[in-house]
């Protein structure tokens, strides 16, 4: 079985988080057989199928408790997104749906594809790639702008 970083099997760490629910099913039922009087059997097979829940959902569950490389931040080194404000140093990045704060060695227009190649805090670091370049500001025959993007 592989190890997840925590060097814990990944059927280790799943018994680990079902042992609090496992424990307090098997206190209520102690209970229940000591101050009502419910029959020790129906304890013990209502305990055996609670444990049983847990063996038969392992296989649907166990995808779950495996390391799937990194989270939070560091996955999105790598990514690829679009500049929605001039970055001179930092402006603000769209990656997927979400916004983020920004930072770039050199200035990047709106409009321009970035990659993320590190995060510093909830900063994330970003370099141009080939992509879309920005539209030129064009003036409209009414003299308003041309629309962007």
């Amino acid at each position: 079985m592989a190890k997840h970083r925590t060097g814990l099997t990944v059927c280790q760490r799943y018994w680990l988080f079902q042992a609090p629910g496992i424990a307090v099913v098997g206190a209520l039922l102690a209970i229940g057989a000591h101050w009502f009087s419910v029959p020790l059997w129906a304890c013990l097979l209502a305990f055996a199928l609670w444990v049983a829940k847990d063996l038969l959902l392992y296989p649907f569950l166990k995808t779950a408790y495996e390391g799937s490389g990194p989270s939070g931040l560091a996955a999105l080194v790598g990514a690829v997104g679009v500049a929605q404000e001039r970055l001179a140093p930092s402006g603000i990045v769209k990656i997927g749906p979400e916004l983020w704060r920004a930072e770039s060695a050199v200035p990047i227009e709106i409009g321009q594809s970035v990659r993320v190649t590190a995060c510093q805090g909830m900063t994330l670091l970003v370099e141009s790639v080939p992509g879309p370049r920005p539209a030129p500001n064009r003036e409209r025959k009414d003299g308003g702008e041309a629309p962007s993007g």
